[in-house]
């Protein structure tokens, strides 16, 4: 069976510690932990065992800002459309034409828009 080189080094006396006492507590031989720990230190960020729990986490996390910034623009819609509503409720009118109509329903899509502009454009794609 061939062996493995052997490497002498120093390390900190913190670090010593903390190699060993992991090694005891796990039953593996402190070379083999320097040797893991090197080996992961020498592999590519997205080759590591890891990479793939780290793209899944950027994703939930691209994921979150999205609804937060969905639910930042409903907020806004909401409090504009009710501070529009408040502003025009003069209560029904027996006088009120399809002019009028057509002028509220301008004045929401205006409304919209306005809200639409202060928020995030990824929400429209």
């Amino acid at each position: 069976m061939p062996r493995n080189p052997r490497l002498h080094i120093r390390v900190s006396e913190t670090n010593h510690r903390k190699v060993k006492q992991f090694s005891a507590a796990h039953g593996v031989h402190a070379g083999a932990l320097v040797d893991e720990a090197l080996t992961l230190l020498f592999t590519p960020p997205e080759d590591r065992p890891d990479a793939a729990i780290i793209q899944r986490l950027e994703r939930v996390e691209d994921q979150v800002e999205k609804l937060e910034t969905g639910s930042a623009f409903l907020t806004d819609l909401l409090i504009e459309f009710i501070f529009e509503w408040l502003r025009q409720r003069p209560g029904p009118s027996p006088f009120q034409t399809d002019a009028d109509a057509a002028r509220a329903r301008k004045e929401l899509e205006a409304l919209t828009r306005r809200v639409a502009d202060r928020s995030n454009a990824h929400i429209w794609q």
